[in-house]
Formats: structure tokens, sequence, C-alpha cells
């Protein structure tokens, strides 16, 4: 996985500045650094800059880099689609 930092999509990082500022619980989920994935179910806390990187930081203490979101609740990260997320339907 790529450690330079890539900008997401306006229209995403809105919806997650919305669900931080209501302190949605949410389900999401990413990959850590070393490409490991990861289900939190959290409430977010807020957005951040650390330098060039934006961060969502989870009320549990855990820090996400936006670009390393894959899915937050139902709604694909950009970059994703459904199709992706097939083995984890719940039915």
């Amino acid at each position: 996985m790529s450690h330079t930092y890539k900008p997401v999509a306006q229209e995403f990082r809105a919806m997650l500045a919305a669900l931080a500022a209501r302190k949605s619980y949410v389900r999401i989920q990413f990959f850590s650094d070393i490409h490991e994935f990861f289900t939190r179910n959290a409430i977010v806390k807020g957005l951040y800059f650390k330098g060039e990187e934006e961060y969502l930081e989870l009320l549990t203490g855990e820090q996400v880099r936006l670009d390393r979101i894959v899915r937050v609740g139902d709604i694909p990260a950009p970059g994703y689609d459904d199709d992706y997320f097939k083995c984890d339907v719940v039915k």
C-alpha cells in the first residue's frame, strides 16, 4: 500500500465531516498502514490534519487516515464499489 497521502473526494470528506458534527455511531472499515483490514463500530469524534494528511478520529482514540477508509456504514469510499464487499453482505 502506498504511504503517500491521496486526498479523498470532497463529497466523501463532507459526509465524514457531517458524521463528526453529529457525533454519529457508525461502522467503519479501513486498512492499516501495513494493509490489515479492520472493522470498527464507534462514534466519530472529528476530522483533523497532521501535516499534509487528514485523519478521522474515533471516540475509541483510533485515528484513521482518510485515504485508507474503505467504507462507512453502507457507503463505499471513492475507489470502492459494492462488488468489493460481496463477502461482507448480511442477508
